[in-house]
């Protein structure tokens, strides 16, 4: 009985479902165990299953239905929102924005209404729901899609009065515009991000590395020091989620190397690269970063033992982003082309290059 009050269900169901007469099905599965502090997840068998068939499958399984409450529409409740704007996410992580595009955009359409929502909390969600969705357009290089996207889960927040929804808005839209090599723009978004009261101080970490960013890539003068401080004040901030801790590990990494601190920075790359284990597309994208500051540093060695492992992960992922850094990769790579490592390293990399960009 205790069990059947924890998971809110009838202690019929929940007997009939320990005595496997009843399937509960993986989607409440997931839901229920989640509320009993459990998180279910899907894991490759074995290290020689085809990563194009794990692929396939899991774009597959995010057309999964969600079941939103029956008491009100499918996108007026917000724990379906949310639940949306998590399946988004996860399956990005694992194979890329550009097979959710048609998803991202379906979704988008169907939250409108949201603007003038009388629950703050539909608000909230669906402000979550369309970054997760300018982050797969952003992903597909669909830019002014993905900064419109952006600029409606802004309003959205700020009609919510939630400071740090706004907070993650203004940072989505910094990394569009950074992107899209506008980062004097990028820094006007962090910046106005920062600005905002009540931030928590992930919140503040993690606008802070992104405007170091930001500065570091203008390569206007003064921006070193600006940038230094504003990496400590990130590293000041305790908290932060694993995912948030990575993300500001690697741009620190960016900002050093920028700066010209190649070592320093090879190890912020090196721990974010680490941690993003498990994860395809941020994996091969902090991977990339490591192997272009590792060619900004004249390094051929390491780059090719990075490059290689980016030609590993390439067949997991289908990013236009992703696709754009391994052409940046065997671009700025040429130099070294005569370097039996390095030949190799162009060799993996080209073979697995998409023919067709999208």
């Amino acid at each position: 009985m205790k069990l059947a009050r924890e998971l809110g269900m009838s202690q019929v169901w929940v007997s009939q479902v320990s005595r496997e007469r009843r399937d509960p099905g993986i989607i409440k599965a997931s839901r229920l165990l989640a509320r009993v502090g459990w998180e279910l997840r899907i894991t490759p068998i074995g290290e020689e299953e085809d990563p194009l068939k794990r692929r396939s499958f899991i774009a597959t399984a995010a057309s999964v239905a969600l079941l939103p409450s029956a008491k009100v529409g499918p996108y007026e409740d917000p724990h379906y929102l949310r639940a949306l704007a998590t399946q988004l996410r996860t399956t990005r992580y694992e194979i890329g924005g550009v097979p959710l595009v048609a998803t991202a955009l379906r979704h988008l359409g169907r939250i409108g209404h949201s603007i003038n929502a009388l629950d703050p909390d539909v608000q909230v969600a669906s402000a979550g729901l369309a970054r997760a969705a300018s982050v797969v357009l952003y992903d597909a290089r669909m830019f002014d899609k993905a900064e419109k996207a952006g600029n409606f889960a802004l309003i959205l927040a700020k009609r919510a009065d939630h400071a740090e929804d706004t907070a993650n808005a203004f940072e989505l839209l910094s990394q569009v515009s950074s992107y899209r090599g506008d980062h004097r723009r990028a820094a006007m978004y962090a910046q106005r991000g920062l600005g905002l009261p009540a931030l928590t101080d992930e919140c503040k970490a993690r606008l802070s590395v992104r405007l170091g960013v930001c500065l570091a890539k203008t390569n206007a003068g003064g921006t070193e020091r600006r940038s230094r401080n504003l990496l400590d004040i990130a590293h000041g901030y305790d908290g932060a989620s694993s995912k948030s801790g990575a993300m500001i590990l690697g741009s620190s990494g960016i900002v050093l190397s920028h700066l010209g601190h190649h070592e320093e920075g090879e190890r912020y790359l090196d721990e974010a690269v680490r941690r993003f284990q498990g994860l395809p597309l941020l994996h091969g994208l902090w991977l990339g970063e490591s192997a272009h500051a590792a060619l900004r540093a004249a390094d051929p060695n390491r780059a090719a033992h990075q490059m290689r492992a980016v030609a590993r992960l390439s067949p997991l992922i289908t990013s236009c982003r992703f696709d754009q850094k391994v052409d940046e990769i065997l671009a700025e790579s040429a130099r070294w082309a005569s370097v039996p490592e390095m030949r190799e390293a162009r060799e993996q990399l080209k073979a697995v290059q998409p023919s067709v960009k999208a």
